[in-house]
């Protein structure tokens, strides 16, 4: 103390300190020595002047050298500033506060103003922008974009790749020519792998083409817009129009390139509707190629006879394709007799996959179930008219990809009882088993 009162300590003349000291002043220590010796406590522990306000009765029992009243007094200055603090945040909130309220009221109209213009024109630019959405050049151009757009370079998944059946289309499609437009129709059993094919050919050939699903009751231009992203169908007019101009503006961003439409008809879908709806498309105005992937089910000789058609037949996968389809999972030999009796339709191979991996049954007894089905199935039809099981058997004689061209009972082949077991081939002119495994229980019928 002697030393503090002396003035030989350095840091008395600090600047800090003296405005510590001028606070311990103010509280009411009137010793000097008191004052110094409480200046320096409290600021060897790091308080300041701007901070003093914040003790509390934890925070100077350090200075159990000083009388209790004047500790008592030093609390008592800390808790006067803390309340003066406290008043003046209050009135700064206050002060805050009428100035706000004061700019609300002056500015209010302003404000309300602002709140309506920026209403109005967020309302006006989202309904401007649907208004070109709905637009016909809009939809438009929304579908020349997607027509241009080549198709996916990806690798398609679970793709058996068929090398001869693929160069033969791939070299079909090279061969298309606008100054002679023909449609393209490509007819096979449903499971044959059509519609795998067209995209793994038209991938590797880098051509840009609309693939189109045509259901039954739909009308086949509608479709075609529907599958080039159009939003708003209603707004494209004349369909047949819209689908030219499309056509013509997709050319003319591929630098020539003529696009393609790829139409896949569905069950209950008619080709000769579809024919009378694209062939003007394709033929008379050429401005696009067209291809039709339909089943040969549904195929007849006025179809057949239409003009301006190519017919090419798609077969079903051969041997070695039916073992890569299947990854090698089923037994070779089994699956050898499964495909001697019931064929290489990729859904007849589906379904001894479904069997073997998930109903637990091995593919022979799997193999001789659909055997033995296909045979009751061929005796409840021709149980009650012997000359039907003659024209079976007859046409059981024939090899089952070829089918028989001549010396058929045709009045037989075409009776109801036998529709969903035999089928007229329209495209090779013979009659031949709907699935191999009639061919097989025919066979065994002998």
């Amino acid at each position: 103390m002697i030393t503090l009162s002396e003035g030989r300590s350095k840091f008395i003349s600090n600047e800090k300190f003296q405005d510590v000291l001028e606070c311990v002043k103010s509280a009411g220590v009137d010793r000097r020595s008191d004052q110094e010796s409480t200046s320096c406590i409290l600021f060897h522990r790091g308080w300041r002047a701007d901070k003093l306000y914040l003790l509390d009765g934890a925070d100077v029992h350090c200075l159990s050298h000083l009388n209790k009243s004047v500790r008592m007094s030093v609390l008592e200055k800390s808790e006067w500033e803390r309340d003066q603090h406290r008043q003046k945040r209050e009135q700064i909130k206050e002060r805050m506060k009428e100035e706000m309220r004061y700019v609300l009221t002056k500015y209010s109209g302003v404000f309300s103003a602002c709140v309506a213009v920026l209403g109005v024109v967020s309302v006006f630019g989202w309904n401007f922008k649907n208004y070109k959405k709905q637009q016909r050049s809009y939809q438009l151009a929304i579908a020349a974009s997607a027509l241009s757009q080549p198709h996916s370079k990806r690798p398609i998944k679970d793709y058996v790749h068929r090398e001869d059946e693929e160069q033969r289309l791939r070299q079909t499609l090279r061969q298309q020519d606008l100054s002679h437009p023909r449609i393209l129709v490509f007819a096979g059993f449903y499971g044959c792998g059509k519609s795998i094919l067209f995209r793994s050919a038209i991938r590797k050939e880098k051509m840009a083409a609309a693939f189109v699903d045509i259901r039954p009751n739909e009308d086949p231009l509608r479709s075609i817009v529907k599958s080039l992203n159009v939003q708003n169908i209603d707004a494209c007019g004349d369909l047949l129009n819209f689908i030219g101009e499309a056509s013509d503006r997709a050319r003319k961003a591929m630098h020539g390139v003529t696009p393609l439409f790829v139409l896949k008809i569905r069950d209950g879908s008619s080709l000769l509707r579809i024919y009378n709806e694209v062939v003007a498309l394709a033929c008379d105005r050429r401005l696009c190629h067209v291809i039709i992937e339909v089943p040969i089910e549904s195929l007849t000789i006025a179809m057949t006879a239409l003009p301006r058609l190519d017919f090419h037949l798609v077969p079903n996968f051969s041997v070695s394709e039916a073992f890569r389809y299947t990854h090698h999972l089923i037994d070779p030999l089994e699956l050898t007799h499964f495909v001697e009796v019931v064929g290489t339709n990729s859904n007849d191979l589906d379904e001894l996959l479904a069997a073997v991996r998930h109903a637990h049954v091995s593919a022979t007894t799997y193999t001789n179930q659909k055997l033995v089905k296909a045979m009751r199935q061929l005796q409840a039809a021709w149980a009650k008219d012997p000359s039907l099981r003659e024209a079976v058997i007859k046409l059981a004689r024939f090899p089952f990809e070829e089918g028989q061209s001549e010396g058929y009972d045709y009045s037989s082949l075409r009776n109801e009882a036998l529709r969903d077991i035999v089928m007229y081939n329209a495209v090779a002119d013979v009659w031949m088993f709907q699935q191999k495994v009639f061919h097989t229980a025919a066979c065994c019928w002998q």
